[in-house]
């Protein structure tokens, strides 16, 4: 399964500006993503100017000559595409993932900001708060905040390029001023210094001369040279501590030096390989919990020097020089002859499939294409690389342990304390100088005292505004190929081939049913004993994840495609050995991991008792045949596998799945419930839900258009409400419980939630007053139609979402049709599911969080003390 059967070789070329352009398509690929890598990253800040390349990165966001002041998004929104940028140690990297037909206007906008990048002193004020905010979140307000980055290269490196913290200081850049600003870009944004990628169902011909057309005449300049990395390899240990408030454990994060993947690939993936089985032997050995990471940011992110970071929290006994011993220690014993032959040969093809798994994704395969070009000039080698893990042997990886058990390394310990203390950070030259600027924005002023923008660059004209290109057609998913059908036992199978990666993605999804609905202690003991055989799928590199979102209960994973009747056979023997069981061992019923999970729980025994819901079966054995029943459950394939093969294979594994008796029907609701209102343990913030059952008839197309309009899309009625009143909103339709229902949700601040409320209750009296509009309709048809698209970006997501719907009584092919029903649903019947959804007199309101006042506030509103509480 090492190499890639289907993908075609990338093209790459460079043009007369230096601009690297690398080329890769990607068949059955319903949109393209296009990456910009600059080779610029934290390493390339001068002292002083730490924080600066993130910082900039941000700043390519606000604006360019022809698409100022946030336009830059347009073509995002009205396409429901994404668009983001990162920053790393070598480089910087944007992309968008957009429709095809969108792809020229993808390609002009990164082609704009190459050229004509707008600096604004409102943009810089306004990056600037938002980079303080990220740093807060991300540093100083959680719990272990900096571990094991920024703080580690602090560790293990002496040159300031190496070791400073790439986040900065937001005091210090506040200094940062729009001539700043020119100077970066002059620097390092140039054409020679980037690599654009493009990757998706695409015409090599067509889309070079897009390229040329929009970046070929973006003018050459010289750049910066790259930044001095080169440090000897340490001589001994060192240790630095940290302490932090209000958490129990120790964390102990150790880096190792790697060698450099560029001069040494052999000895690179070795280490690839022994991270990862150190990280799954970790617990034998004494360290559960402890994972690897060959590089800060993952594998093949970085040029040398990078490093191999062990990181844990330590059990309350074990001392943080203990766990490094343990682990030197083992590796020594890795290190012995032939100790590694069985962990080598069962890790590494679980290595390849999940190589090529994350690659099959569209927006994964342009960054990591371009990623590969900008670090070692090497666009071939990502498809190369998992045939040459699978060439990795278990000598090889025996004597890098070997080098690790004597290796010294960088230790960052972060222990519990009564105040919080950080490493001093590097040495460097001291910060720039303060510039005096107008209140709340760093920069200069114009000579009229309005924001000053940037548009040179070393007294040279950028250039001016471009006609925006024009929309292309779109795609079309093509069912070709799929096959569905329903076996003996009653299991709906669903098979879909997509040869982007060589493997098969399964879905088997069970309704939990009235009893699993309301006894979380035998859903929670159900995934223990499935989840707990995810071990028997290790021998063929395949993957098993057991999850419940509380409706559904869900065996997902992957596996190479040329033993998927494995997987089949290994998951029909689990299911089907777990429903025999006579005397299970219930667990301990689990908290809701998240506000929404927990408010969807309360509606759902809510409407159970509405309706005549039955009495839970005091035999765990009985409840879990029930759940285990093939009646009512989904199987979804989705690879580089036969359809009709398949199905038949299939058919075979589940034969010996029998129902378990009368199925039961779920109760009606008869009475959607009112309001509820939930304490939430130290809650600040409120989720709250508006959910109502669908009636079973209506048009399934015009109920999906009708919740865009509302609070799907960029311009929909409630998404604009709530963002213009500063919270959070939006809508959408699923499953719960005995009924299909329409749903909003809300988070917002407890001081806001009764405005919320009211705004909510006037949205829906707007709805009946003032219906949708043909123009708003209109508006919302295209955008929701190739928003649909993102479904096909990999075989992942197309299996978790073809699972979803087939399992909620959609026919396989829907998702296909669905974009030219939307198109063509009359307006009439939109505007009237609306209401029907949304703004119905029959619903239940739930208010989970928030502080004491609030909640009495909203008790008040309906009855009073009499209001419904849990």
């Amino acid at each position: 399964m090492a190499a890639h059967p289907h993908r075609p070789v990338p093209y790459r070329y460079t043009l007369d500006n230096g601009l690297r352009v690398v080329l890769a398509p990607e068949p059955g690929a319903l949109r393209a993503a296009v990456s910009v890598h600059y080779g610029v990253g934290f390493r390339s800040e001068r002292p002083g100017r730490e924080g600066f390349a993130h910082l900039f990165e941000h700043l390519m966001f606000q604006g360019s000559a022809s698409l100022p002041d946030g336009r830059f998004y347009d073509h995002i929104k009205r396409s429901g595409g994404q668009a983001n940028g990162t920053t790393h140690q070598d480089y910087t990297d944007y992309y968008q993932v957009v429709p095809l037909g969108t792809l020229e206007a993808a390609l002009f906008s990164e082609a704009d900001r190459m050229r004509a990048p707008r600096f604004t002193l409102e943009g810089l004020a306004d990056q600037l708060r938002g980079v303080a905010e990220e740093i807060d979140q991300a540093v100083r307000q959680r719990p272990y905040g900096g571990f094991p980055w920024p703080l580690l290269p602090g560790v293990l490196f002496t040159r300031h390029a190496n070791a400073h913290d790439g986040y900065g200081d937001p005091d210090v850049l506040t200094r940062i001023t729009l001539e700043d600003c020119e100077e970066f870009f002059d620097e390092h944004y140039a054409p020679g210094n980037a690599v654009l990628t493009v990757v998706g169902d695409i015409d090599v011909d067509d889309v070079r001369a897009l390229v040329d057309q929009h970046f070929g005449d973006i003018p050459p300049r010289p750049t910066a040279p790259r930044p001095a990395l080169g440090e000897p390899l340490p001589t001994a240990d060192r240790w630095v501590t940290a302490t932090e408030t209000g958490v129990p454990l120790t964390a102990l994060a150790l880096g190792y030096r790697l060698p450099d993947p560029a001069t040494d690939l052999d000895a690179y993936l070795a280490y690839l390989v022994l991270a990862r089985v150190t990280a799954g032997q970790a617990p034998r050995f004494g360290l559960p919990g402890l994972t690897t990471s060959c590089g800060i940011f993952g594998a093949f992110d970085a040029r040398d020097p990078d490093v191999l970071v062990v990181a844990t929290l330590l059990p309350p006994a074990r001392a943080p020089e203990q766990a490094a011993e343990l682990l030197r220690a083992q590796w020594a014993r890795w290190g012995e002859a032939d100790a590694l032959v069985e962990l080598v040969r069962d890790n590494v093809p679980l290595l390849v499939a999940a190589h090529h798994r994350e690659h099959a994704q569209v927006e994964a395969y342009s960054r990591a294409l371009g990623r590969m070009v900008t670090l070692f000039d090497d666009a071939e080698l990502l498809d190369a690389l998992p045939q040459r893990l699978a060439a990795v042997r278990p000598d090889q990886v025996a004597a890098v342990a070997r080098e690790l058990a004597t290796a010294p390394h960088g230790a960052l310990v972060m222990a519990p304390g009564q105040t919080r203390t950080r490493p001093a950070a590097p040495a460097g030259a001291p910060a720039p100088a303060q510039t005096a600027r107008p209140e709340g924005a760093a920069g200069s002023a114009g000579s009229d005292g309005t924001a000053a923008s940037v548009l040179k660059v070393n007294g040279r004209q950028r250039g001016g505004p471009r006609p925006v290109p024009v929309d292309g057609p779109q795609l079309a998913p093509d069912p070709a190929g799929l096959r569905s059908g329903v076996l003996g036992n009653g299991l709906r199978v669903c098979v879909v081939p997509d040869r982007r990666a060589p493997l098969a993605e399964f879905r088997l999804r069970l309704p939990l049913g009235p009893e699993g609905w309301t006894r979380p202690d035998l859903v929670a003991g159900l995934l223990g004993v499935l989840g707990g055989a995810a071990d028997r799928f290790e021998p063929f590199a395949g993957n098993l994840q057991v999850t419940t979102d509380g409706q559904w209960l869900d065996l997902g994973g992957y596996a190479p495609a040329a033993v998927s009747d494995r997987w089949l056979a290994t998951v029909a023997d689990l299911v089907t050995v777990v429903s025999g069981i006579e005397q299970p061992t219930p667990a301990p019923s689990r908290t809701p991991a998240t506000p929404e999970r927990h408010i969807d729980d309360v509606v759902r025994q809510r409407w159970l008792e509405a309706g005549t819901s039955p009495a839970a079966d005091p035999d765990p054995a009985g409840t879990y045949r029930r759940i285990l029943d093939p009646r009512g459950a989904v199987l979804t394939v989705v690879g580089d596998v036969d359809p009709g093969r398949t199905l038949a294979a299939a058919g075979s594994a589940f034969d010996g799945w029998a129902a378990a008796g009368q199925i039961g029907v779920p109760p009606a609701v008869s009475e959607p419930g009112g309001l509820l209102v939930i304490p939430a343990p130290a809650g600040t913030e409120v989720h709250l839900t508006v959910a109502a059952p669908e009636r079973p008839e209506g048009d399934e197309a015009a109920r999906f258009l009708a919740a865009s309009v509302v609070g799907g899309g960029p311009e929909a009625r409630i998404s604009v409400m709530a963002a213009g009143n500063g919270y959070q909103a939006h809508v959408g339709r699923d499953v719960c419980g005995p009924v299909s229902r329409a749903f909003i949700r809300v988070r917002c601040a407890p001081e806001a939630v009764v405005d919320v409320l009211a705004d909510l209750d006037g949205e829906r009296r707007r709805l009946r007053a003032e219906p949708l509009t043909d123009a708003e309709i209109d508006r919302a048809r295209e955008y929701t139609a190739v928003q649909l698209l993102s479904a096909f970006d990999s075989p992942s997501i197309l299996a978790d979402l073809m699972s979803h719907l087939v399992s909620s009584g959609r026919e396989p092919d829907w998702l296909y049709r669905l974009p030219d029903l939307l198109r063509k649903v009359p307006a009439a019947d939109v505007a009237a599911a609306a209401v029907d959804l949304y703004a119905g007199s029959a619903s239940c309101t739930v208010v989970y969080g928030g502080t004491d006042e609030a909640l009495a506030a909203v008790r008040e509103l309906e009855g009073g003390p009499d209001a419904r509480t849990r």
